[in-house]
């Protein structure tokens, strides 16, 4: 009996299939990037639906187009900084999952990302009103007249504010990756066996709660806020009392006085 030469493939073992992101070669992940979009959407139209006062249609949709625009680019910053730290990890032991990475930056950005996010856009609030910054000093308020220009410069703004998060959040990561490719190795190890199993739990299972409270608490924030009877009286005081009853009712004295002057 002959023996069988050895081959290129059984001389050099297969590699192992790892779970990623995202891959161009496999159309299941975008799937699941479709379905994480709509379930994120479809979570704010509950929350609109449950609010009071509730939102007019254009009011919301403003709204939520300016959070879709700074979740998606979110979401794609959280897939690039979960490769980005795959590759170029500070451990010994290199992790690179992907998906174990994406799953320890999702939750430390809904954390501690969110609590910047909303601190620096309170910020910016701040300068804005200073400045007198029309389009950006009121967040949710978009007025007939130039409602695309203020709706423009927010979206801007919170895009900004984002990537100053990311590089923050990213830097975090890296300097204290060889601590979390332990933990990611020990808590995602079991699922290697299934990368597309691994890919769901990373991107709906697992973030489908924190993805809620995330919208939520940033939608509540990037929505217009309701107006206090102390804020309507500065709004009148700036329109120079032109509504206030009583001016309007010393006006018409005055202007019946004179007219009964001149009879």
């Amino acid at each position: 009996m002959g023996l069988t030469p050895p081959t290129l493939s059984t001389l050099i073992p297969e590699a192992e299939e790892v779970c990623a992101v995202f891959d161009t070669d496999d159309d299941f992940t975008s799937y699941v990037q479709f379905f994480l979009a709509a379930f994120a959407l479809g979570s704010l139209w509950i929350k609109r639906m449950r609010e009071v006062p509730r939102r007019d249609f254009r009011t919301w949709f403003l709204d939520v187009s300016k959070m879709g625009i700074g979740a998606a680019y979110a979401h794609i910053a959280n897939m690039a900084i979960a490769m980005f730290i795959s590759a170029n990890s500070r451990a010994e032991a290199n992790l690179d999952d992907q998906c174990a990475w994406y799953a320890m930056n999702f939750l430390i950005d809904t954390t501690l990302g969110l609590a910047l996010s909303l601190l620096l856009l309170h910020a910016l609030e701040v300068v804005a009103v200073r400045k007198d910054w029309e389009t950006l000093k009121d967040t949710g308020e978009y007025s007939e007249e130039g409602s695309w220009k203020t709706w423009r410069n927010q979206v801007l703004a919170w895009v900004g504010i984002l990537t100053v998060v990311k590089i923050i959040l990213t830097c975090f990561l890296w300097i204290f990756s060889p601590f979390f490719a332990e933990v990611g190795d020990i808590l995602f190890s079991p699922m290697r066996s299934s990368p597309h199993f691994e890919l769901i739990f990373v991107m709906i299972l697992f973030p489908g709660v924190l993805n809620v409270l995330y919208f939520w608490v940033a939608d509540s924030y990037l929505k217009k806020k309701p107006e206090t009877d102390e804020g309507m009286e500065l709004r009148r005081q700036d329109r120079g009392h032109d509504d206030d009853p009583m001016v309007l009712g010393a006006m018409g004295r005055e202007s019946n006085a004179g007219l009964l002057g001149n009879g």
